[in-house]
């Protein structure tokens, strides 16, 4: 496996496994990505994932909440806590504005079971979408966009889904340069709220 079995581990430890709303963004810092995210800065907090919930108010109304920690050289790690933000165009076009790339993995969202199509932005526009259980099926402006990722893979219906996504964070490290570790998803770092309201009218 690409991914170690001790990150998967943490993945299941920590309800990744049944739901993971992630996406990895170039050229952006912590405080930037939030901007963009239309966090309130303010709420900034150093937390693990273990102690996300702490000191957030259940009472509270809030559209979602954001775990975000710089992954690889040039890249932002963001995971959602609460809310759907990092699937969906809009937040996606912002975080890759002015020349950005943004990789989109997740599960389950959209689809019934197993994982959502892999989501690649670059510059504020959808690039290329890629059916990780039928790689052959893309959409997007340039559909081959990461071919040159994709080689050797373990990607489609042949292949059991713990593979399939394994291969998916297998992709991602090579355009980020980075896998996703054990000890990124134990560190600390930084949570942020959206206020209710900062993406609807």
């Amino acid at each position: 496996m690409n991914l170690s079995e001790e990150s998967w581990e943490l993945l299941r430890a920590y309800g990744m496994d049944d739901s993971l709303v992630s996406a990895w963004c170039s050229g952006l810092s912590v405080a930037e990505a939030a901007t963009r995210l239309r966090a309130d800065l303010a709420s900034a907090t150093p937390c693990t994932w273990e102690r996300i919930e702490d000191g957030l108010d259940p009472a509270s109304p809030r559209e979602g909440v954001v775990w975000i920690g710089e992954q690889a050289p040039g890249w932002v790690q963001i995971i959602a806590y609460e809310g759907y933000h990092l699937a969906l165009p809009e937040p996606q076009q912002s975080l890759t504005a002015n020349g950005g790339e943004l990789l989109y993995l997740g599960w389950p969202l959209y689809e019934t079971e197993g994982m959502d199509d892999l989501e690649y932005v670059a510059d504020g526009r959808p690039t290329t979408t890629v059916c990780l259980v039928a790689p052959d099926v893309r959409a997007g402006r340039e559909p081959d966009a990461l071919n040159a990722h994709m080689k050797g893979l373990a990607l489609g219906a042949d292949h059991d889904p713990d593979t399939i996504s394994d291969a998916a964070f297998a992709l991602i490290g090579r355009v980020t340069g980075e896998q996703l570790s054990a000890d990124w998803l134990r560190a600390e770092h930084t949570r942020y709220v959206i206020p209710m309201g900062a993406w609807n009218p």
